[in-house]
């Protein structure tokens, strides 16, 4: 991935992080007509729609917006409410509204799931909801829809074998990708978890199209006990386990498992959702300037002392590189000292470590010299391929030629 894209999608991340991201989204309901694609109701990310399939043959149509391929969708139909039938279906469309990316049916759960289904491209994709068969109605549903950033299409983490075990289990990525390959496979993995956070998880059981086994969700608690179980589908079925609140912090693991098809074929893509973002390591990070004058100020020439911390607060190990990621202003400030990075291009320069340890804390300086006078700031990423990146931590400075900068800014 280009720097330039990188960024992009760093940015576009943390938009979607702190915008708009609430679990007590107030719902609102479908406006009619809505059933075509022309006439598609607009869908927030985690804004819950409330309506209803009436008359008989009714078909409402959501419009969501596209991202790119790097990007995805999860979206729930909940049509327990139903005093009518309670047998629902999701279709998730690619932008021109006919080709069908994905489908599921409420079974006896009464809940339908589109899990881990990419973007085709950066326009407009649809979602449809309506009633099996169409020939009775609905009269309440409630539809939710998670967007995601979960890597290209056909990258997602994959498994790591032995993981049949809870001791054994991977370290989950944001999506990971998994074959169960005989009737006694399984496939483990770790969640570390704090109280109060809500997970759902969901399991694409079919993401070449090609007819997928019948699999079963498990959810254990730290101390092994099996606390939610998913077996809702059929074979080429999703699988999901909907919003868990977790009592208390510790190591929790979810497991794949075939009911009946497996082999060769049986692939899946399976992850958490956490609070209604993607999941990623507990981990803190920060950069400070160390040596500004009063009022983050320095002067034309001085040198610019930064620290940059990251410490890793979870238990589990995360097996892939990371980085360290520093984006400067070139036009501002030249590099004098950065600590010899792993790697320097254009306006970044950076760490890599292969992989991450239970605990670990880096600490890094660097020192750059102020070169005109300018407002900016220098920002420090946390990459990993496993994960998302988190952004946004920055180290505002001034540089000016005098005392008086705020008139002096050019």
């Amino acid at each position: 991935m280009s720097a330039k894209r990188l960024r992009f999608f760093i940015l576009l991340f943390t938009f979607m992080l702190f915008s708009g991201v609430a679990l007590a989204a107030v719902a609102v309901t479908e406006q009619e007509p809505n059933n075509t694609p022309a006439q598609a109701n607009h869908l927030d990310y985690y804004a819950p729609m409330e309506g209803a399939i009436d008359p008989v043959g009714d078909a409402d149509y959501f419009r969501v917006k596209g991202v790119n391929d790097y990007w995805g969708m999860v979206a729930f139909l909940d049509t327990e409410a139903s005093t009518a039938s309670q047998q629902g279906l999701i279709t998730a469309y690619a932008p021109d509204g006919v080709t069908v990316l994905q489908q599921d049916r409420a079974a006896s759960g009464k809940k339908a799931v589109i899990a881990w289904q990419h973007f085709s491209g950066g326009d407009e994709h649809f979602l449809r909801v309506n009633e099996v068969g169409d020939d009775q109605t609905i009269s309440q549903y409630a539809l939710r829809y998670y967007e995601l950033s979960i890597g290209q299409p056909g990258a997602e983490q994959p498994e790591q074998e032995p993981n049949n075990t809870l001791a054994t289990a991977n370290a989950s990525a944001r999506v990971n990708r998994g074959v169960i390959d005989s009737a006694t496979d399984t496939d483990c993995y770790a969640v570390y978890a704090k109280p109060d956070q809500k997970f759902l998880f969901a399991l694409n059981a079919d993401p070449e199209g090609d007819g997928g086994a019948d699999f079963i969700l498990d959810f254990y608690k730290p101390d092994g006990s099996l606390w939610r179980q998913a077996d809702r589908a059929g074979a080429g079925g999703n699988e999901y386990i909907d919003e868990l609140i977790i009592p208390a912090e510790g190591v929790y693991a979810y497991c794949v498992r075939a009911k009946s098809s497996a082999g060769a074929n049986a692939t899946y893509l399976s992850g958490p959702v956490r609070d209604g973002r993607g999941y990623e390591p507990s981990f803190e990070f920060k950069i400070h300037w160390d040596n500004p004058r009063p009022g983050q100020f320095a002067r034309v020439g001085e040198e610019m002392r930064y620290t940059v911390n990251f410490t890793h607060t979870s238990p589990l190990s995360v097996p892939d590189i990371f980085k360290l990621h520093i984006y400067y202003h070139p036009e501002c400030q030249s590099i004098v000292d950065s600590s010899q990075p792993d790697y320097q291009y254009g306006d970044a320069f950076g760490w890599r470590y292969d992989g991450i340890t239970p605990n670990m804390a880096v600490t890094k300086t660097f020192v750059m010299r102020a070169k005109v006078p300018c407002v900016n700031g220098i920002n420090l990423d946390v990459v990993s391929d496993y994960y998302d990146t988190a952004w946004g931590n920055n180290a505002y400075y001034i540089i000016g030629d005098g005392l008086y900068l705020p008139l002096a800014l050019k």
